[in-house]
């Protein structure tokens, strides 16, 4: 195919219904392919997506020869900071123009933007930033930088330049993916998040699954309450919770809900069996009760936490009524990771687990509290603890 026909084939592609299905860097990696096909020397391309999140501004897509398509996770802080200040996607915004276009290889064009002296540097001839939305509030974009000698020539702009209508409609697209993923990773966790967005969303509906439970709540929360706002109560609850969910993140766990002060988790059973999940459980627990003790002395009032270990078949889906669901694990093993928990006070422990998650685990600290009735179990229950350094 000669560069001619290739030109004529990219926006044919844009629009072919196969495309919208494309994993986001795929398309990135496709659309770069197709240019290059039609004789564009790319050096570097990337797509701007804003994006409804609370702790994200949006995705930038960016594809360079060496690496292929990335998707780099951009904070709200990135607003404030020179990824964003003082770069050309700062003057587009404010200008409400669609197109800015500067040539490296010449002055003033190549030292007006610091961004664009380091892409000089690195090989580019010229540069050109697209609105995908004109006159949009952060408006998404996609930009160009070429290592052709001279630059983009005529022919090129105008096929770029033509491509953007259709670019906007396929990246409102992409945007709106990642948007959707985002937000339900953020309220459902990411492996509910995927389970839904692949059609596990109707009531009733879901998976069995043997899992290792976390179930941890804090002492004292309610006298907590009474004496401090409510403003000051979130902004404490939202500090604990910071630290319990990093260490439950970093340990391959997944937080299902926030129930008041408490937090039910999950660590999923694989086909490698128990010991590995429990393991690192029981190393998420020791790391935010650690992490705890150290925040909690720089706190106008102390916080305690009462963590329950426990292992146990549950069924992982779909609850509620009509028009309101949750996604949740139900199942036995929950109400008594929940019973066990609430006795940490009682036996004066931050750190419970009961013996099915002792046995899985297979660890020599494992220490015997005895035998324990647990409300709504017919029979006694051993509950153990671990005497190893927090």
């Amino acid at each position: 195919m000669n560069t001619v026909n290739a030109a004529i084939a990219v926006p044919a592609w844009l629009l072919d219904p196969e495309t919208s299905g494309l994993e986001p860097t795929a398309l990135l990696d496709g659309l770069v392919a197709r240019l290059a096909a039609a004789g564009l020397v790319l050096h570097r391309v990337s797509i701007w997506l804003p994006t409804k999140h609370p702790e994200l501004w949006g995705h930038q897509l960016v594809w360079a020869p060496v690496t292929g398509s990335q998707v780099l996770r951009r904070s709200h802080e990135v607003s404030t900071t020179s990824d964003y200040v003082g770069t050309p996607a700062e003057a587009l915004h404010q200008s409400g123009s669609p197109t800015l276009r500067c040539r490296l290889d010449r002055e003033p064009d190549r030292s007006r933007f610091a961004m664009l002296e380091s892409l000089a540097a690195s090989g580019a001839s010229d540069y050109l930033l697209a609105s995908l939305e004109p006159g949009g509030d952060r408006a998404a974009w996609i930009s160009f930088a070429s290592s052709q000698p001279g630059g983009f020539d005529d022919e090129q702009v105008a096929l770029l330049s033509g491509l953007t209508p259709l670019l906007a409609l396929r990246v409102r697209l992409v945007a709106a993916h990642f948007a959707t993923r985002s937000l339900l990773e953020v309220y459902l966790g990411a492996n509910a998040a995927r389970r839904v967005l692949d059609g596990e969303f109707r009531r009733g509906t879901g998976t069995e699954l043997d899992a290792a439970l976390w179930f941890c709540d804090m002492r004292g929360f309610t006298s907590l309450s009474d004496r401090l706002s409510a403003r000051a109560v979130v902004g404490v609850l939202d500090q604990y919770f910071e630290h319990a969910a990093a260490a439950i993140d970093e340990h391959g766990g997944e937080i299902l809900k926030f129930i008041g002060d408490a937090i039910l988790a999950v660590f999923p059973i694989g086909d490698a069996g128990l010991r590995e999940p429990c393991r690192r459980a029981l190393a998420a627990a020791r790391s935010v009760l650690t992490r705890l003790e150290t925040w909690s002395v720089r706190q106008p009032e102390p916080v305690e936490l009462g963590v329950a270990l426990h292992t146990g078949r549950v069924m992982y889906g779909n609850v509620g009524g009509r028009g309101r669901l949750d996604f949740t694990v139900i199942g036995a093993a929950v109400n008594e990771v929940c019973r066990v928990e609430a006795m940490c006070k009682s036996l004066g422990e931050p750190l419970l687990m009961t013996s099915a998650f002792a046995r899985a685990l297979d660890a020599s600290d494992v220490v015997s509290l005895g035998l324990h009735p647990l409300r709504g179990v017919a029979q006694p229950q051993e509950i153990l603890t671990t005497r190893r350094s927090m």
